[in-house]
């Protein structure tokens, strides 16, 4: 005879009390999470279109003042060539600020966020497999596509691979030259850096290195001020950083660190390395050094001027 199954305990009025306070709970959080992510929402898109207007507004400016100097030229025909150069220039960064208004803006914390989470990804693997701290950027000539590639050395004792060999991210072969190659974050930057320049990039330290923080400054708006050291005896540049974007400059391939070392491989056509520390008066140092290419050495064929003035012997 099969027993009967046991009855569920009676819920009391308490129990049910505090449940249908957990779906209120519950009900109120997500009512006021979706609230606010719509207010988040909104306020994206308010900020959005205040810097649009903004924008618009400085493109009105321009054409204002455009106009008016043209109106002025025909008025004053003394100072009309002024004027007309006056007018020509207002419309057209009227025209220029009105069509290269940004449709989104993204803030800098994001990027921050972004560019950390690949640092992050990097010096994972990095650390995984027990590479050295060194890093070497290789300028890249006889491929246009990119400037240079970020070199990590397996060894202590290393052996700067052939741009062939750094296509491919682990770089195997030799011992000496085994370790990771990485696109470096400055690669795109130098890229932009290159077009927007006026005249040619610099081969000497001096000019790659101011022609480098100008961009880091002004172009690119990565850092507020920098100050150059060059040391030419011991081949080496020190740019002292003030305030840079993207957090600690001591990060794997930090986006200014990487423009200036790829600037100045490509300038120099040769590898360099790069170092970071620590400044009281700075955000932070770096140092980019370099070698001078070994000179080809005398062919042993060749004749010494002991050998050359020495009589040659007769025979029979």
């Amino acid at each position: 005879m099969s027993q009967p199954a046991p009855s569920k305990p009676d819920m009391t009025a308490d129990d049910t009390d505090q449940q249908a306070d957990v779906v209120r709970d519950r009900q109120t959080l997500e009512a006021e999470l979706e609230v606010l992510r719509e207010e988040n929402r909104r306020l994206r898109e308010s900020y959005a279109r205040a810097r649009r207007a903004t924008f618009r507004r400085t493109a009105v400016g321009f054409f204002a003042v455009g106009g008016l100097s043209l109106v002025a030229a025909f008025v004053f025909p003394a100072l009309q060539t002024i004027f007309i150069a006056f007018g020509g220039t207002g419309v057209f960064a009227g025209i220029v600020t009105f069509y290269l208004t940004p449709e989104r803006f993204v803030s800098a914390s994001v990027s921050d966020t972004v560019f950390n989470t690949l640092a992050d990804v990097e010096q994972h693997l990095v650390s995984e497999l027990e590479l050295q701290t060194e890093r070497i950027y290789v300028p890249t000539a006889s491929h246009p596509e990119t400037a240079a590639h970020l070199f990590v050395p397996q060894h202590v004792e290393y052996a700067v691979p052939d741009p062939e060999q750094l296509e491919e991210l682990f770089v195997t072969g030799v011992e000496a030259e085994q370790g990771i190659s990485l696109p470096p974050t400055g690669d795109r930057l130098y890229t932009e850096f290159e077009q927007a320049m006026s005249g040619t990039f610099g081969t000497g330290p001096d000019a790659i290195a101011t022609q480098l923080t100008a961009a880091l400054s002004e172009q690119f708006e990565l850092v507020d001020d920098t100050t150059i050291e060059i040391d030419s005896e011991n081949q080496t540049a020190s740019i002292a950083i003030d305030n840079p974007a993207f957090g600690d400059i001591h990060q794997l391939d930090h986006p200014v660190v990487s423009l200036l070392a790829v600037g100045f491989a490509t300038g120099l056509d040769r590898p360099v390395t790069v170092d970071t520390r620590d400044d009281d008066r700075f955000s932070g140092v770096v140092t980019v050094s370099w070698d001078t290419p070994e000179q080809p050495s005398q062919s042993s064929d060749a004749a010494t001027p002991e050998q050359e003035m020495a009589p040659t012997p007769e025979t029979d």
